[in-house]
């Protein structure tokens, strides 16, 4: 019963430091409004503070593809906005396309878990890309965005860059640290809300993972060559 009594924040900590007991007291109260809350909060808020090294950045990379000044100037007009409205929008559609696939599994093996029970366990299972985005922006401010964009933690940093516009150097780019650590809190969680095993879960989802890794890597290599 001590589990189910946890705050907001203890949560939050929980599923760093003992993620079974935090997905058994979400499952057991699942919240979403709060924890939602406090997520795109974060979000936003990182994202107001690199707007300066992304306005540069995106202004930079226009001219450098020979974009007229006219254009340059149209195209600034929709930075901000776009990127407010990502930080706002991003991670709840991200939320809601996970709970989705957990909902689909839940029926397929006749789970006990809610719809609202797997949404709350998506957005804990976000912490890992908050703490991303804390890293990033740190190092957006240190270094500016394009700088930044070389520190890599994916297998993709053991590759070197003798051939980043490859496959298989895409592919190793999408196998990333914190994307990793979010599947596997989505799977643990997931799996206790449905009151199964994490085995079948880890497999299901596994394989769509994997097809979405490499459909991301192909559409990465295709833009290189563009």
């Amino acid at each position: 019963m001590e589990e189910t009594s946890m705050s907001t924040a203890e949560r939050f900590m929980k599923v760093l430091t003992s993620p079974g007991k935090a997905f058994a007291a979400i499952a057991a109260d699942p919240g979403i409004l709060w924890p939602g809350l406090a997520i795109v909060t974060i979000s936003l808020i990182l994202t107001v503070i690199a707007l300066p090294e992304t306005k540069a950045f995106t202004e930079q990379t226009l001219a450098a593809a020979g974009q007229s000044p006219d254009q340059i100037a149209l195209a600034m007009k929709f930075v901000v906005p776009g990127a407010i409205v990502g930080a706002i929008l991003g991670m709840p559609l991200v939320w809601l396309v996970q709970a989705a696939i957990l909902a689909l599994y839940n029926q397929i093996i006749v789970g006990e878990a809610t719809f609202k029970q797997l949404f709350s366990v998506a957005i804990f299972s976000g912490i890992p890309s908050i703490i991303k985005a804390v890293i990033s922006t740190v190092l957006i401010k240190a270094m500016g965005l394009k700088a930044s964009m070389q520190v890599s933690t994916s297998l993709a940093l053991f590759f070197g860059n003798a051939d980043s516009t490859s496959f298989l150097y895409r592919l190793l780019e999408q196998l990333e640290l914190f994307r990793i650590w979010g599947l596997v809190l989505l799977i643990l969680g997931g799996a206790i809300a449905m009151k199964k095993k994490p085995k079948g879960l880890a497999v299901f989802l596994g394989v769509i993972w994997i097809i979405y890794v490499v459909v991301m890597a192909l559409l990465a290599k295709n833009s290189t060559v563009v």
